[in-house]
C-alpha cells in the first residue's frame, strides 16, 4: 500500500509543527539499532528531529519501519501498521 503524497506532506508537516520546541523527547521504536542512512532518511523527512532529544527503543516484534512517539501521539510507520491499515480499508469496502 503506498501512501498518498498529500498525506505524506501533511503528515510531514505536522510532524515538524509538534517538534518545534527545541529538546522535544522522541521515542524511536524499531526492531534493530537505525544506521546512519536510516538515520539520515528520517531527518530529512522531519528536519526538527535532529534538534529534538530522541529515545531509542528495540522491539523485535516490529518487522520493517519505525514507531515515533512524541508526547502522548504516536505514528505507526511500521510494516504491521500499514498492513493493518490495509485490513481495515478492505473492511470498510462496499
Amino acid at each position: 500500500m503506498k501512501i498518498s503524497t498529500d498525506i505524506k506532506e501533511n503528515l510531514k508537516k505536522y510532524l515538524n509543527e509538534l517538534l518545534k520546541n527545541e529538546k522535544e523527547k522522541v521515542t524511536l521504536v524499531s526492531a534493530n539499532a537505525l544506521n546512519d542512512e536510516e538515520m539520515s532518511a528520517l531527518y530529512k523527512y522531519i528536519p526538527r528531529l535532529k534538534e529534538s532529544q530522541i529515545d531509542f527503543a528495540i522491539n523485535k516484534n516490529v518487522i520493517a519501519g519505525v514507531l515515533i512517539k512524541i508526547r502522548s501521539k504516536v505514528f505507526d510507520l511500521t510494516l504491521k501498521g500499514q498492513l493493518n491499515n490495509l485490513k481495515n480499508h478492505m473492511y470498510e469496502v462496499d
